[in-house]
């Protein structure tokens, strides 16, 4: 503080308060930035099965063994600084009997002379050793971040290919021609993939969003604006209806809180100068950084800079930040809609046409924080509420239980559910549900009270699992509900909000 006001009384004019304005934001940011409370002690005892994990669920930049050594040498550093601050206080003490006693002059100097440079070099020797202990406790901090979640047991081990199919439900067009009507009598016409659907029905507009905002953005334009606030209505009102609180999330995150979730936000140049190997850091990272405007020249925001939410999942875990929860308020069910963005780093071919792969999206996505007790069990009670949301849809869809290449950071075990895109003649992607214990609520400080109003707590479970994410569902609606004639049913749930519109026509 001292050396902030001398700063201060040095600086004048505009550029001074621009620089203290931005000591003051550092200084701000540093305090608000999370320390994460991970078992070194756990990860330093099961280094191998915590290695054969990562490298079964394709990450190979994390390294336990390393953690369990950084681990030994910060608690060796913690018992030297302890013996030598008792040895300070020794001095002190002895010091203090000295000045006391006050014996012969000449004794007394020489005395105090000695147990001066005794405690002088105490003290350099303790900050010598935390100057140490900071830089060993910010390496481990590093490279346990870096591990994944445990997987479960029953998780396929291996890449897409390995997915398990858990169950099917409605029925799969396995004809290229498109029913007449519900009687599942078949027209000599074949069916349309989404884009070609959209772009006649008139509800869609990628060419206005590629030139306002750049490619894989767009408009939905008259009943495709319908249909994505009829979806959004539908899952809201159904999500109540379970026991979720709705919540309009913020559309950003500090990037502390979406490294915490399981989201990687640096890129490839940031993490080698944090020192990761970056030919193993994995796919790029799919997180848009925000810059604002007028600090663009300043490094005001550059400590814990915002970015924009790849899902509402990291606003509405990151609420409960810093809190212990009394049990009694678990399990905690929350539904949020937001807009989510992701670079889409590395997608190609068909999954980039029309608006099946896009860079911003809507959605509304379910948050689960349970006691660790219970969250499998709440795992299981998130996918039954998605299949119900989607055979309520008339959707044909399968559940999968993803393998280990498909867990990202955070997942201990993930379902997802394809639905059948006749156009494009496979399955596609429409939602997830994942478990990911205490993963982010060791990164974000989220605990429960175990037993009423002790000081004894753990860490909460949270979970997450996709209630619509709009463009991926009206794909599966467009195709799967198309007519020989153009139109396009509206399934019968979703009617209540489409202004009294039975069917989509095509434009004119």
């Amino acid at each position: 503080m001292r050396l902030y006001r001398q700063a201060t009384s040095l600086l004048s004019g505009s550029y001074a308060w621009q620089h203290i304005r931005a000591c003051q934001a550092s200084l701000v940011q540093a305090r608000t930035l999370i320390q994460p409370s991970f078992d070194y002690k756990f990860i330093r005892d099961n280094a191998d099965q915590l290695l054969e994990n990562a490298v079964n669920r394709n990450v190979h930049n994390a390294q336990p063994h390393r953690v369990g050594k950084l681990y030994d040498e910060y608690r060796a550093l913690v018992t030297e600084s302890n013996t030598h601050r008792s040895m300070l206080n020794d001095v002190s003490k002895k010091m203090a009997t000295v000045a006391k006693t006050r014996s012969k002059a000449a004794d007394f100097q020489s005395e105090m002379t000695k147990l001066r440079e005794q405690a002088k070099q105490s003290k350099q020797t303790i900050q010598t050793i935390k100057d140490k202990l900071h830089d060993v406790e910010e390496r481990l901090r590093y490279e346990a971040a870096k591990i994944p979640n445990l997987s479960h047991p029953d998780t396929p081990v291996g890449d897409e290919s390995k997915a398990r199919v858990v169950c099917v439900n409605g029925n799969l067009h396995t004809t290229d021609r498109v029913p007449l009507d519900d009687s599942g009598k078949l027209s000599d016409v074949e069916f349309q993939d989404h884009y070609d659907l959209a772009l006649k029905l008139g509800i869609v507009d990628m060419e206005a969003g590629a030139k306002v905002a750049g490619s894989r953005f767009h408009y939905w334009r008259g009943a495709g604006a319908l249909l994505e606030l009829a979806l959004v209505q539908y899952a809201m009102t159904r999500a109540v209806a379970a026991g979720f609180t709705p919540h309009i999330t913020p559309d950003a995150a500090r990037s502390s809180i979406i490294d915490a979730c399981g989201f990687r936000p640096r890129s490839h140049s940031e993490e080698e100068q944090l020192g990761s190997e970056a030919k193993h850091v994995g796919e790029a990272s799919q997180i848009y950084r925000m810059s604002p405007v007028a600090e663009e020249s300043s490094k005001e925001h550059a400590a814990d800079p915002l970015c924009l939410v790849a899902t509402a999942e990291i606003p509405l875990v990151a609420m409960k930040q810093k809190q212990i929860l009394d049990s009694t308020v678990l399990p905690m069910r929350l539904a949020g809609l937001s807009h989510c963005f992701r670079a889409e780093a590395g997608a190609r071919g068909r999954d980039t046409r029309g608006i099946y792969r896009l860079h911003q999206f809507t959605k509304v996505e379910l948050v689960t924080l349970a006691h660790p007790d219970n969250s499998e069990s709440e795992l299981f009670r998130l996918v039954e509420f998605q299949k119900s949301l989607f055979a309520d849809l008339g959707l044909t869809f399968r559940v999968l239980q993803m393998p280990t290449f498909e867990l990202g950071a955070s997942a201990y075990q993930k379902f997802d559910i394809e639905a059948w895109m006749p156009g494009r003649k496979s399955w596609g992607e429409i939602s997830s549900a994942s478990n990911c214990t205490d993963y982010q609520a060791r990164r974000l400080g989220i605990r429960v009270r175990t037993d009423g109003g002790s000081n004894s707590t753990m860490f909460v479970h949270t979970l997450n699992a996709t209630a619509v994410a709009v463009p991926r569902l009206v794909v599966a609606l467009l195709e799967s509900f198309q007519r020989p004639d153009g139109h396009v049913v509206i399934p019968t749930v979703l009617r209540p909000w489409m202004m009294g519109m039975e069917a989509l026509a095509p434009y004119k």
